[in-house]
């Protein structure tokens, strides 16, 4: 018996990443994030392979008509405590923010400010657009979120430079959006990538 689970201990560190169960991928993370074996840098690509199979999966699932099939990862990331959750949004690529916001659904305040303190690299050409699919997945978790993490961001004088002009331009996107739905209540406008609809 003790051969066995030293096998499969050996098995579990060897299996590549991208070959192991979605369950197995989550337990990987939160064993390296309470270990904090890795930095944010290097947990960063692992993130953003796992969260990528899961939009692909539930694409594959939206065109077959299975829409339940993806709910399994945001059960597994309903079970990781909080401070862990933390840790990920933490970890996580601002480009990869908006799918992590799909699969984690709520998000606390403080994570709303952890996550408008991303920046994208400076050889992004469209920063803007970036920004506006963070803002928009924030915004889905809780429309209070936003507003409520100026205040904190503004009380604490901790804001980035280049949060007030994207916040509000973020606020007349919605705006328009509310004069369209007003206008066109059947249309729907498109919202952050896995956004539910």
């Amino acid at each position: 018996m003790p051969r066995v689970g030293l096998f499969k201990k050996i098995w579990a560190e060897t299996l590549p990443f991208v070959a192991r169960s979605p369950e197995r991928k989550v337990a990987w993370l939160v064993g390296v994030l309470n270990r904090k074996a890795l930095t944010a840098e290097e947990i960063a690509p692992y993130i953003h392979i796992m969260l990528n199979e899961y939009h692909h999966a539930e694409e594959l699932d939206q065109k077959a008509g299975n829409g339940n099939d993806c709910e399994r990862l945001a059960g597994l990331f309903a079970a990781i405590p909080r401070e862990i959750i933390t840790e990920i949004i933490n970890c996580t690529s601002i480009y990869d923010i908006p799918l992590l916001l799909t699969v984690i659904r709520t998000i606390t305040e403080d994570e709303a400010v952890l996550i408008l303190k991303k920046i994208p690299p400076v050889y992004e050409k469209k920063p803007t657009r970036v920004f506006d699919l963070v803002f928009q997945a924030i915004h889905n978790c809780g429309e209070y979120l936003l507003p409520q993490a100026k205040i904190k961001m503004r009380v604490s004088g901790d804001m980035p430079e280049h949060f007030n002009s994207i916040y509000e331009r973020f606020q007349e996107i919605l705006r328009d959006k509310e004069i369209l739905s007003s206008i066109f209540p059947q249309s729907q406008m498109p919202t952050a990538p896995g956004a539910k609809k």
